[in-house]
């Protein structure tokens, strides 16, 4: 089989320190090896040069494909709002939107650099989109808005769908929040996690407005429930007087299986708790900033030792599905909190770095996927992409950092490039919805 080395100006493998005029040798879908081009050109067949640095591909660890097309919606304004307005929009769908918004969602991970995620699925055709595409990663079945009275059908079609195939992708189960479920639904969802084995994935803590609604039954979302008709638990009963984590382990929800989206609201004792029960937690800081939904406490994460990844969200909530930007907004939100490093096994580290490895191979751990993503190095998938950036092996953290959103020129998904331009100045073409995502 033929090998080709993809060379760059700089290569970060994220398993050893960048490397300068470097590159990727591929055999087929899997890495051969990373080293200083010339020292690979003789193993290659052909050579692909593309200015810039090459990454690992980008991990997503929360995002809606399927939402794509709701994208007018990522406007400024109220979490509960929000909330509102998309259920209304959603029931406009028919199946036909249904699917080319997933399509488009997941050409949209594709240049924004994401090889992997975790993705939140609504009604199904994001499941197929992303194995088309060789996205590798979860999918996730939302559950939102059911109560005791459709218990029983709900379960009995989530357990249907967490054995439908997902070539080459998991699947689980995604509780659209503790204030979106009866308690009794929720406890359920949980076990069926337990006896199957299905990861979790969790929206908690994520707006006042939901601790609000958990502690007192009271507030925006309390009364959207009622509004709704939902019978949950903690509503008729007057509230949990829980915070949103503390009513999460109540139920049973948190495990080594577990990871939560958002954590904007989470003190110092919940967060020595997650990362005592190795429950990680994915960082949206854009659509967090969009939605009003508050700031993560990145230094209690920090202290604590807690598990962190990075996601972009949805279209309806976030600007677009560039994880670089995603990074370079953490990198902000920590010197806004008093940070200047990140702790790391090795000691602090830069913000830029921390943040490009929650992009990559810490984010990829946290999730549960250290060994398909994150990383380049031999055997692996190569799974890998370029920003348009002029750097040096010294200064590449804060130059991607600052430079690279809006800049990814190549993402290739096991050796195969999926999306490219010939530099970050062209506008990528429209997305034709009747193409398929591979």
């Amino acid at each position: 089989m033929p090998t080709v080395l993809y060379t760059a100006d700089v290569v970060c493998p994220m398993s050893g320190p960048p490397l300068e005029r470097a590159g990727v040798l591929v055999e087929g879908e899997r890495v051969v090896a990373v080293a200083e081009a010339d020292r690979l050109r003789d193993g290659a067949h052909r050579v692909h040069h593309t200015p810039g640095v090459l990454l690992p591909g980008l991990v997503n660890g929360h995002s809606r494909v399927e939402l794509a097309d709701a994208h007018r919606l990522a406007r400024r304004g109220p979490h509960h709002v929000w909330v509102a307005a998309l259920a209304r929009l959603l029931t406009t769908w028919d199946d036909d939107r249904w699917r080319r918004s997933a399509h488009r969602g997941v050409q949209q991970l594709l240049r924004g650099g994401v090889t992997a995620t975790a993705d939140v699925v609504h009604r199904g055709p994001g499941v197929p989109a992303a194995a088309r595409a060789g996205l590798v990663g979860a999918s996730f079945v939302d559950v939102s808005m059911v109560d005791r009275r459709n218990h029983d059908a709900v379960l009995a079609a989530v357990e249907r769908a967490l054995g439908l195939p997902a070539a080459g992708r998991r699947v689980g189960i995604a509780p659209g929040g503790a204030h979106l479920l009866g308690t009794g639904v929720l406890r359920a969802l949980c076990t069926l996690a337990e006896r199957t084995g299905a990861p979790l994935l969790v929206p908690a803590a994520a707006s006042q407005a939901e601790v609000v609604a958990l502690w007192h039954a009271d507030g925006p979302l309390a009364e959207l429930a009622r509004d709704e008709g939902m019978d949950f638990e903690w509503l008729a009963g007057g509230g949990t007087e829980l915070t949103p984590v503390r009513y999460l382990a109540q139920v049973g929800a948190l495990t080594s299986r577990t990871t939560l989206v958002h954590g904007c609201w989470i003190e110092d004792n919940e967060a020595a708790l997650l990362a005592g029960l190795g429950v990680g937690i994915v960082c949206c800081p854009r659509a967090n900033t969009l939605l009003q939904a508050g700031d993560a406490p990145l230094e209690r994460f920090g202290q604590a030792g807690v598990k962190l990844a990075l996601g972009t969200d949805s279209a309806a909530a976030a600007p677009d599905a560039d994880l670089l930007a995603e990074a370079a907004a953490w990198v902000g939100l920590a010197r806004r909190r008093g940070l200047a490093f990140w702790p790391s096994g090795v000691g602090p580290i830069p913000l830029e770095e921390a943040a490009l490895r929650l992009a990559t191979v810490d984010g990829a751990r946290t999730l549960g996927w250290g060994d398909r993503a994150g990383l380049l190095e031999p055997g692996r998938r190569a799974d890998f992409v370029v920003v348009d950036v002029a750097t040096t092996a010294d200064a590449v953290w804060g130059d991607v950092i600052e430079q690279g959103p809006g800049r990814l020129v190549l993402t290739a998904v096991g050796g195969v490039r999926k999306a490219r331009r010939p530099d970050a100045g062209t506008p990528w073409p429209v997305i034709d919805h009747d193409e398929p995502a591979a």
